[in-house]
């Protein structure tokens, strides 16, 4: 499955750079507003790791498009959602108010988890935040490296500051095999979670971005290998944003 064309490419590139990417459009926001609303909800922006130009995105509501058209196309009271990346609470809010069914976030960057827990809780949601990573084996801890910006905050990212997150093995949660539905924004982590559905029989359906700045042609051939193996078929996708569904 391509992701993108060179053509594709071509368009959205210069239009990724005016609108969404722009240092100028994020001075704008940052001075004139204090918050991102989108549709009834409100996040609040309290945050020292984010670049300037990322507050274009918020400037004009481009912020996480891929994901929220995904999420907003395809999530219906059937779904009951774990979300890898709480970020701001933005996704994890749309989640929960399309569903309509209490969430379970994992977000490992503890310097966002004030904002995070008070932006999901601004927004009336049912939810429970762990600010852990979750596991497949029995390891501790494992190590993330923190970027200038928050939302690159990764294990494939290198930077020259290295932090610990304790790992929760994913036996260790409760009512975990209640959940039907993963969506991953975890800056690389779609690969590490694709590999282990094995020991997610539970999860009939999965949204994630694809981050083909992080995995080369060859990775994400293997990406959606795996996701066929495990019986899941493509069903949606916004840009680099994927839904794939379990079929019996």
């Amino acid at each position: 499955m391509k992701v993108h064309s060179f053509a594709h490419k071509l368009i959205l590139y210069p239009v990724y750079y005016i609108f969404h990417h722009n240092f100028l459009f994020g001075y704008i926001h940052k001075i004139f507003f204090n918050n991102f609303k989108f549709k009834k909800f409100k996040f609040n922006l309290k945050l020292t790791n984010l670049p300037m130009s990322h507050r274009a995105s918020f400037l004009f509501k481009t912020y996480e498009y891929n994901d929220r058209i995904v999420v907003e196309k395809n999530l219906s009271n059937k779904n009951k959602c774990i979300v890898i990346g709480g970020g701001i609470g933005f996704i994890p809010t749309l989640v929960f108010h399309k569903t309509k069914n209490s969430i379970l976030v994992f977000e490992i960057n503890k310097k966002i988890m004030k904002n995070l827990k008070n932006n999901l809780q601004i927004n009336h949601c049912n939810y429970k935040l762990l600010n852990k990573n979750l596991v497949f084996n029995k390891k501790k801890f494992s190590n993330f490296y923190y970027n200038e910006n928050f939302l690159e905050t990764s294990s494939y990212l290198t930077t020259k500051r290295k932090f610990s997150v304790n790992n929760i093995y994913y036996k260790k949660i409760k009512n975990l095999s209640s959940f039907n539905t993963l969506i991953i924004d975890g800056e690389g982590a779609e690969e590490y979670y694709i590999n282990n559905l094995t020991k997610l029989k539970n999860i009939k359906h999965i949204m994630f971005e694809l981050h083909n700045n992080i995995h080369n042609h060859k990775k994400i051939k293997e990406i959606f290998y795996i996701l066929k193996k495990n019986k899941f078929k493509f069903n949606d996708k916004c840009f680099n944003s994927y839904y794939f569904k379990k079929s019996i």
